[in-house]
C-alpha cells in the first residue's frame, strides 16, 4: 500500500474552500486581507506570506544509496579495515620467522705468533615441518700455521661444505614458538575480519535508522505544511463571511490563531527535518569522504509499505548463530587461544633434539691435511634438556586455560544475546506491523471526520474552532501513521541485522 499523504485530503478541502470563499471574493489564499476591527479596539492585520521549504519533488534519495556511501566512505569502517591490515601485517611478520637467513663471519689474526684467518658463511631455513630446521654453509681456514687449539677450523684450500638437519622429537615438535605465533596471527586476522563485518552490520543498521528518521521528518513536514495551507486558504473565506454577517467576527480571530499556531508547528517540523538531515549526513558522504547533508527535495514522499514478516523464530536464531560475525569472531579467538594452550602444554615436555650433519672438504692440502680433512664426515647428536620444577610451563598452562575458559564464557553470553536479539527484533516487527495497521485505520477515520466537519462549517452547523480541532487530529493521525511506517522499516532492518542477513534483503 502506498503512503496515504494528507495532501489528497487537502486537495478536496482546498477545492471546497476556494469554491466558497476565494472564488466569491476573487482573492488568492496568501493575499493580505483587509484589516478588521473587533470589540476592544483590536485590529486584525493583513496576513503576511509564509516561507516554505521545498520538500520532495526531486530525485528521491534511496536507502541503497546511503548504504553504498557508508560502505565506501564511513570512517568507522575505514578504521576497522585498518585493523584488519594491521592483523595481516602481524601475520606476515609471524611468517617471517620461517625466512631464510644468511650469516657470514670473518676472523683474522694478522699480528702474533700465528698468522692465519678464517671465514664462515651459513644459510639457515626453519621449516613448519615438525619444527625441523635445515642449514648449509661453507667455511675456510687459511694461514701458514693454524694453532692446535683451533684445529677444528682448519680446511683444505677450497674450504669445507657442510649441511645439517635438526629435528625436535618432543618439545617444539608438534608446535613451537614460530608456528604458534604464525597460527595465532592467522586466527587474529580472522577475528579482525569478523569484527569488520560486525561493524559493517552495525553501521548499516544505524544508517537505516537515520534514513527512515529523515524520511519520516520530511513527510511530517509535508503534513504540517498541508495543515497550514488549509488555514491560510480559509483566511479570505472566513473574512468574507464575517463581513457578510454570516458568522461571528470571532471566527476570523480563531482562523488567524490557527494560522499562527500552524506556522509555529511548521517551524518545528522544519527544524526536525534539518536535524534529521544533519544526522543522515554522517552516513551520506561525498567522494572525498566529507558529510553531505541531503536536500529536502530528495525526501521520498511516497514509500512502499514493508511486507509482512513470516518466519520461524527458532530457525532464525539457529541461522543467526552461524551468520553473525560476532560469533565468527569468537570462534576465531577461541582457535587462537587453543593454539596458546597447545603450545603451553607442549612446553611441559622434555626437550629431545636430534641433529644430523655432514661435511666434506674441497681442494688440496698437505698429505696430513688430506688424510685428516679429505674424507667426508657424517655426524649425529642428541640433546636432552629437562627442567626439574616445570613452574614456567605449568604457569603457562594455567594462564592459557583460564584465558580459554574466559573466552568460552564470553562466547556463550554473546550466543545468548544474539538469540535474545533475534526474538526481540521479531517481536518488534510484529508490534510495528500491528501499530501501522491501526494507525492507517485511525488516519483514515480522522481524515473523514475532518472533511465532514469542514462541510458542516460551510453549512453553518459548527464552529471553526471545532473544525481546527478535527484538522489537528487528522494531521496528528497522519503523523502517527508516518512514524509507524518508519518504525516498521527500522524494525525490519533490526531483524535483518539480528539474524546476520544482508540489510539489502530488508524492505526498502
Amino acid at each position: 500500500m502506498k503512503h496515504a499523504s494528507l495532501m489528497a485530503v487537502l486537495a478536496g478541502a482546498l477545492s471546497l474552500v476556494a469554491s466558497v470563499g476565494a472564488v466569491a471574493h476573487g482573492q488568492a489564499p496568501d493575499a493580505p486581507s483587509a484589516e478588521l476591527t473587533f470589540p476592544g479596539g483590536y485590529q486584525l492585520p493583513p496576513l503576511e506570506p509564509s516561507d516554505r521549504a521545498t520538500v520532495g519533488g526531486g530525485a528521491p534519495l534511496t536507502l541503497g544509496a546511503v548504504l553504498a556511501s557508508v560502505e565506501r566512505h564511513h570512517p568507522t569502517l575505514e578504521s576497522a579495515r585498518q585493523s584488519v591490515r594491521a592483523a595481516e601485517g602481524e601475520q606476515l611478520a609471524a611468517e617471517g620467522g620461517f625466512d631464510l637467513s644468511l650469516t657470514a663471519q670473518g676472523w683474522a689474526a694478522p699480528v702474533g705468533y700465528y698468522d692465519w684467518g678464517r671465514a664462515d658463511v651459513m644459510l639457515e631455513q626453519p621449516t613448519p615441518l615438525w619444527g625441523a630446521s635445515v642449514s648449509a654453509g661453507w667455511r675456510i681456514g687459511r694461514g701458514g700455521d693454524v694453532p692446535s687449539y683451533y684445529g677444528q677450523y682448519q680446511t683444505l684450500d677450497a674450504g669445507e661444505v657442510r649441511a645439517r638437519v635438526r629435528v625436535p622429537l618432543w618439545r617444539d615438535g608438534p608446535i613451537d614458538a614460530r608456528r604458534a605465533r604464525m597460527w595465532r596471527a592467522e586466527h587474529a586476522t580472522d577475528a579482525e575480519e569478523a569484527s569488520l563485518e560486525a561493524r559493517r552490520l552495525s553501521m548499516r543498521l544505524d544508517a537505516a535508522r537515520a534514513y527512515w528518521s529523515w524520511v519520516a521528518a520530511g513527510q511530517r513536514y509535508q503534513v504540517a505544511a498541508g495543515l497550514l495551507e488549509l488555514a491560510e486558504a480559509r483566511e479570505a473565506q472566513v473574512a468574507a463571511r464575517v463581513g457578510a454577517g454570516a458568522i461571528p467576527a470571532i471566527e476570523s480571530l480563531e482562523n488567524r490563531r490557527a494560522v499562527l499556531s500552524r506556522r509555529t508547528s511548521l517551524v518545528s517540523a522544519r527544524r526536525a527535518l534539518e536535524g534529521a538531515s544533519i544526522a543522515l549526513s554522517l552516513y551520506l558522504r561525498r567522494d572525498d569522504g566529507s558529510p553531505r547533508v541531503p536536500r529536502p527535495s530528495a525526501v521520498p514522499l511516497v514509500t512502499e509499505d514493508a511486507p509482512p514478516l513470516s518466519v520461524d523464530v527458532r530457525e532464525e536464531v539457529n541461522a543467526a548463530w552461524g551468520r553473525r560475525p560476532e560469533m565468527e569472531r569468537y570462534r576465531a579467538l577461541l582457535r587462537r587461544q587453543r593454539v596458546s594452550v597447545d603450545y603451553a602444554e607442549n612446553q611441559l615436555a622434555p626437550r629431545i633434539d636430534l641433529t644430523v650433519g655432514a661435511s666434506v672438504d674441497l681442494g688440496s692440502g698437505t698429505a696430513d691435511q688430506q688424510s685428516v680433512l679429505g674424507p667426508a664426515v657424517v655426524e649425529g647428536s642428541v640433546l636432552v634438556s629437562l627442567p626439574l620444577q616445570f613452574r614456567e610451563a605449568r604457569g603457562g598452562i594455567d594462564r592459557s586455560n583460564a584465558e580459554l575458559a574466559a573466552l568460552e564464557a564470553d562466547a556463550q553470553l554473546v550466543r545468548e544475546q544474539i538469540g535474545a536479539a533475534v526474538q526481540d527484533a521479531y517481536s518488534a516487527v510484529r508490534a510495528a506491523e500491528e501499530r501501522q495497521r491501526l494507525a492507517a485505520q485511525s488516519a483514515e477515520v480522522a481524515s473523514a471526520v475532518a472533511d465532514a466537519e469542514r462541510r458542516r462549517f460551510e453549512l453553518g452547523a459548527t464552529q471553526l474552532f471545532i473544525v481546527n480541532l478535527r484538522e489537528q487530529a487528522a494531521a496528528a493521525a497522519d503523523a502517527v501513521l508516518i512514524d509507524a511506517r518508519a518504525e516498521l522499516q527500522v524494525a525490519h532492518a533490526r531483524f535483518a541485522a539480528a539474524t546476520g542477513a544482508a540489510l539489502s534483503d530488508a524492505p526498502r
